[in-house]
């Protein structure tokens, strides 16, 4: 009778994919050397966190392979396949594009990146990843809703069902950031407010977000800070529905 071996649960393979995220990296940092390629702007980040990914998700500890073992060659050969690709970014497929633009706009979002930082500045790297995790979400589920097949589109449109049970000022928060591509400081100068009510406040919806796509069921929407209160009536949202609701509504 041949032994079974069980896979981790979902909380270990998250673990796995926060304490080896910069291992990752360094692979996809060598490979795009080799290439004479930027590892971020040519998308082989996001194909070597994919593989990262994939690989947390089946892993068997039981089979005795230490799991740097066991993820080391899929992370390479998908670091090399983006090179590879990247070469022929002309022709191409829509993955690879839709891949390289979420890149491109996360450094919109966070561009304290470009200088080699962490999201937020944050001196938790765990926290930074998760952060630029539910980030990559957001900007997938808006340049992928319109130009994706039926089922991938319905995984889309979930992301954008879990933002509609936001309050109406959280919705708006981050729709101006990743919808408008605005940075924060513009969002809090738009709505003259001081730049940390927005920040902190993009930090706990990341995290409330975070907790919602793991769990799957719902989760207490967080409280609006005392700072932004006042946004409903600048924004015209003193209808009770933020532009998630109203979008999902049509």
């Amino acid at each position: 009778m041949s032994e079974k071996f069980k896979t981790v649960s979902v909380e270990e393979a998250n673990a796995l994919v926060e304490e080896h995220h910069g291992w990752t990296q360094s692979i996809a940092k060598s490979v795009a050397r080799s290439w004479n390629m930027d590892w971020q702007l040519d998308g082989l980040d996001g194909a070597a966190m994919e593989a990262l990914i994939f690989c947390s998700r089946r892993f068997q500890p039981d089979r005795g392979v230490p799991f740097k073992g066991y993820a080391r060659k899929r992370i390479h050969e998908a670091s090399t396949e983006a090179a590879r690709k990247s070469k022929g970014f002309r022709s191409s497929s829509r993955a690879q594009n839709q891949a390289r633009e979420i890149s491109i706009e996360l450094f919109n979002v966070f561009p304290e990146m470009r200088e080699g930082g962490l999201p937020g500045n944050s001196d938790d790297p765990r926290s930074a990843i998760r952060e630029l995790l539910v980030g990559a979400s957001f900007i997938a589920s808006k340049t992928g809703i319109d130009a994706s097949q039926p089922d991938e589109a319905f995984d889309f449109k979930e992301v954008l069902y879990m933002v509609a049970e936001l309050d109406p000022i959280h919705q708006a928060i981050i729709w101006e950031i990743y919808w408008n591509g605005k940075s924060m400081r513009t969002v809090a100068s738009d709505w003259e407010t001081d730049e940390l009510n927005v920040i902190r406040e993009h930090k706990v919806l990341v995290e409330h977000m975070q907790k919602r796509m793991e769990k799957g069921a719902k989760v207490t929407p967080p409280r609006v800070r005392p700072g932004l209160k006042n946004i409903d009536q600048k924004e015209n949202l003193v209808d009770g529905l933020g532009i998630f609701s109203k979008m999902l509504e049509q």
